[in-house]
């Protein structure tokens, strides 16, 4: 057999599991946010379900991305696309009712977008509680993400 039959395979399902590993706690008081993704549009997070105190971490596949919205009124917007590759933050995002958004240093235009209704991730299955789509430049990407209750 040839090695370059199994290289792809191989390069996928190292991928795959580099994708489904729990990102790191970024919390400095050690505090974990749900997460997970999928698929889907978003628009309208009603305010009593998901107000500027609550912490929200959305997650999507293919490519991997991550965005985390840290509890409290001057929380900042911390986004990784291409499976953590390419890193961006908006110090002092916008917050509606529709999700957040701003621009990172560099100028990119950013926006989290919230549906408040289930979402289950494509890949494991799990429920979370909105459904978002995150936009980076123009590049859309959808998938899930939970609010968790500040302390």
């Amino acid at each position: 057999m040839r090695p370059s039959f199994f290289l792809l395979p191989t390069v996928l399902v190292v991928a795959l599991a580099v994708a489904c590993q729990p990102a790191a706690d970024p919390a400095p008081n050690g505090e974990a946010a749900a997460a997970g993704p999928s698929d889907a549009a978003a628009v309208v997070a009603p305010a009593a379900e998901g107000s500027s105190s609550d912490a929200f971490r959305a997650t999507g596949n293919e490519p991997g991305w991550l965005a985390e919205v840290a509890a409290g009124g001057g929380s900042a917007l911390r986004v990784e696309v291409d499976y953590g590759q390419t890193q961006y933050e908006v110090a002092a995002p916008t917050h509606g009712p529709d999700g957040w958004a701003g621009a990172a240093a560099d100028g990119t235009p950013i926006k989290l977008s919230v549906q408040r209704v289930p979402c289950q991730d494509d890949m494991s299955g799990k429920t979370f509680d909105a459904k978002v789509m995150l936009t980076v430049g123009t590049r859309q990407l959808h998938g899930c993400g939970s609010f968790s209750a500040a302390q």
